[in-house]
């Protein structure tokens, strides 16, 4: 092998070894804000639905509907779905019961847990 080529091989490895570096940088950033996202709004959401639980008004209603609002724009179809489980099981307390188990578990998977 003569001087060039490994020369020529190894800035070449060094550019692929940098694009590579970048990608995965950008990909956890990207990871990382979107969990940051999501957690936010489960946790603004479970903070307006206790809110509502023990103080019901109009303006703890809204306040919950701006958190599923949130929710359901950084979340998974299965995280909606479940929300909307509680909104529907308000009046039923063993299915709301499986509704906030259904929710957890949805969070979980969603966020990675």
């Amino acid at each position: 092998m003569d001087i060039i080529s490994l020369v020529g091989a190894f800035g070449v490895g060094a550019i692929v070894s940098t694009f590579a570096q970048s990608w995965l940088n950008d990909r956890a950033a990207k990871r990382k804000l979107a969990f940051q996202e999501k957690k936010e709004a489960f946790v603004g959401l479970l903070e307006a639905y206790q809110k509502a639980a023990v103080e019901p008004s109009d303006k703890a209603s809204k306040n919950f509907a701006y958190w599923q609002m949130r929710c359901e724009l950084v979340s998974s179809s299965q995280v909606t779905e479940a929300i909307q489980k509680i909104i529907d099981t308000n009046d039923d307390i063993e299915a709301r019961y499986i509704a906030h188990e259904q929710l957890k578990f949805a969070m979980r998977l969603d966020l990675g847990l």
